[in-house]
């Protein structure tokens, strides 16, 4: 192996065209496919964890590179490495090693659809398209064995790819992820709930099979477009696009927010047209919730928090100031941020304007501002 790779799992080709010594050239493009099929699934395990990301970081696909080291006898056996592992630095702990968990959730995936199980909650939904084309050179004789004799062994045929197909035709799919949205509306009686999403506003409808849960849902619970946005573990059943259609049951709900900045929007929310001696429009719902977008993009970020302002025309600004400079933003009633940046050290501004959904842009501009500025 080179001085920077690593195994990543292991395959043996039998049957057909694999009793032969050598790798058919044709079969080549299995590789490519695998490779694409793992950041995939690598991508929906990312996102169920971090429920307020609409997007991985970036540089994640190219972070993970897979080569074909080694043809070795025995049937096929194709030896593949992963290389470029210093790209973990990318991801936190709990992220580290999510390709390796990808591979095992193919594996996973394949046992279960073997075993008449169908497939598993937690494969992403996004996933099964790239799922459905893996293993197209497979002939009728031909099978792939993953991991053979580990606790992960699991054979791959023609007929199982069929299966894979047919179910990834399904218009719905049920899965077990992270839901980010507000409670506003719950009937215990009737083991139900109402939840606003955060992506696109959409009120769709929840069920919950436990009564313990019923006090975590009215603690958030609020009718008002304002209610805490609350991330739900929840069973839910989701288009292949990835769009979620209704909750199946809750298993745990926590903010998203710390307390102490949602208590901040609420304070501002509560500001009456005139607090400023007089004059000072209302903060909007609209404009508290695209400073609330940014607020998670910046904790999911690791983005210390800032001061938050309301303006006197009805926006919200936030502020880093440090010794050596600062960086504000001010979110304005028609969906701009205006971002600027001044260092008191030799003078120097830079200021962009972004629309709020820009909120990658946006993290960035802080980003590199509070490293040029920080202590």
């Amino acid at each position: 192996m080179g001085e920077n790779s690593r195994a990543f799992g292991s395959w043996r080709l039998r049957g057909g065209r694999y009793e032969q010594p050598g790798l058919p050239v044709e079969v080549l493009a299995e590789f490519a496919r695998y490779e694409r099929l793992v950041v995939d699934v690598a991508r929906g395990l990312y996102k169920q964890r971090h429920a307020s990301r609409q997007r991985v970081p970036r540089g994640f696909a190219s972070s993970f590179s897979l080569r074909l080291s080694d043809i070795r006898r025995g049937s096929v056996i194709p030896v593949l490495e992963r290389t470029g592992v210093d790209a973990d630095a990318l991801f936190d702990d709990r992220d580290a090693e999510v390709f390796e968990e990808a591979r095992v959730v193919i594996q996973d995936a394949l046992r279960s659809i073997q075993e008449g199980s169908g497939i598993p909650r937690n494969f992403p939904p996004h996933a099964l398209r790239e799922f459905s084309r893996f293993g197209r050179s497979l002939r009728g004789d031909e099978v792939i064995e993953f991991d053979s004799g580990s606790p992960d062994a699991v054979v791959y045929t023609q007929a199982v790819r069929r299966q894979i197909q047919e179910q990834a035709r399904l218009d719905k799919f049920e899965i077990e992820t992270l839901i980010s949205g507000q409670v506003v509306g719950v009937s215990a009686d009737k083991g139900v709930f109402e939840f606003r999403l955060t992506r696109g506003d959409k009120v769709v409808l929840g069920h919950f099979s436990s009564d313990d849960i019923v006090p975590d849902l009215k603690q958030y619970l609020d009718l008002s477009t304002m209610a805490p946005t609350v991330a739900i573990n929840a069973v839910a059943i989701q288009s292949i696009d990835g769009e979620v259609i209704e909750i199946q049951d809750v298993l745990s709900i926590e903010p998203v927010l710390p307390v102490e900045w949602s208590d901040r929007l609420s304070e501002l929310h509560d500001l009456e047209a005139g607090w400023l001696d007089g004059v000072g429009r209302q903060v909007s719902r609209k404009v508290l919730r695209e400073v609330e977008s940014l607020l998670l993009e910046f904790l999911d970020e690791q983005v210390q928090r800032p001061y938050i302002y309301p303006t006197e025309h009805g926006g919200v600004q936030l502020e880093w100031p440090y010794s050596a400079g600062e960086v504000t933003l001010t979110v304005t009633v028609d969906e701009k941020v205006e971002a600027y940046s001044f260092s008191k050290e030799d003078d120097r501004e830079s200021d962009q304007t972004f629309h709020w959904r820009q909120l990658s842009e946006i993290t960035e501009f802080v980003i590199g501002g509070i490293t040029e500025y920080a202590d």
